[in-house]
């Protein structure tokens, strides 16, 4: 559904894109920090909590029925749930509607600076189509590479538009522990499919890593 692959598109706000001059990657801090996050897609709010070390994130999301947490790695198109009350943990293969983000030409129009919650940004603006439809939207980067913030709306190619709305606050700058990224021992392994229904979204089966 594309609704849950929206969801995820501002998770992997850290994917590798070539920044121009700089060299830098998209979201992928260069630092790294814990921070609240809320996520509004068609509306609909989502509130959580993330914490980022370079190349890899956590995200901890509340559901009507459960409160998942996803990790997700740079470089990777394989994230994984861990559902702690279950007590298991399920790989997934991130939505394509993602490939946006590998275009190296996403933060080719900087339009100015502003600050976000206290953090100092370049914002970009950004037009994008793929495959999969066409994005057009801004997004705000710190000069660590922190995405603050994301305002977009994207338009499906049977003309479905969905808007997407991304902000960060309480940013907390250091070093993480290493366990937040961890698949916890013990933890049995669920398919995709079979965890879908919990989650209420569709999930599709990895390849082999």
């Amino acid at each position: 559904m594309l609704r849950h692959a929206l969801i995820a598109l501002p998770l992997m706000l850290f994917l590798p894109v070539a920044a121009p001059a700089s060299g830098e990657t998209l979201g992928d801090a260069r630092v790294g920090f814990s921070a609240e996050r809320v996520l509004v897609i068609d509306g609909q709010r989502y509130v959580g909590k993330m914490w980022h070390m370079p190349g890899e994130q956590r995200h901890e999301q509340d559901l009507p029925a459960l409160k998942p947490v996803f990790i997700l790695r740079a470089n990777s198109a394989i994230g994984d749930i861990i559902l702690p009350q279950l007590h298991t943990v399920v790989e997934f293969a991130l939505p394509k509607e993602l490939s946006i983000l590998g275009d190296p030409d996403l933060l080719r129009k900087p339009v100015g600076q502003e600050t976000v919650n206290g953090i100092v940004t370049t914002k970009y603006a950004v037009e994008q189509a793929t495959a999969q439809g066409h994005t057009v939207g801004s997004l705000w980067l710190s000069p660590e590479g922190i995405p603050m913030r994301c305002d977009a709306e994207f338009a499906g190619k049977k003309g479905k538009v969905s808007t997407i709305r991304w902000e960060l606050s309480h940013v907390r700058i250091g070093a993480q522990e290493a366990s937040l990224f961890e698949i916890p021992s013990g933890y049995a392994k669920l398919p995709p499919e079979a965890a879908a229904p919990l989650l209420g979204m569709r999930l599709a089966r990895p390849s082999a890593r």
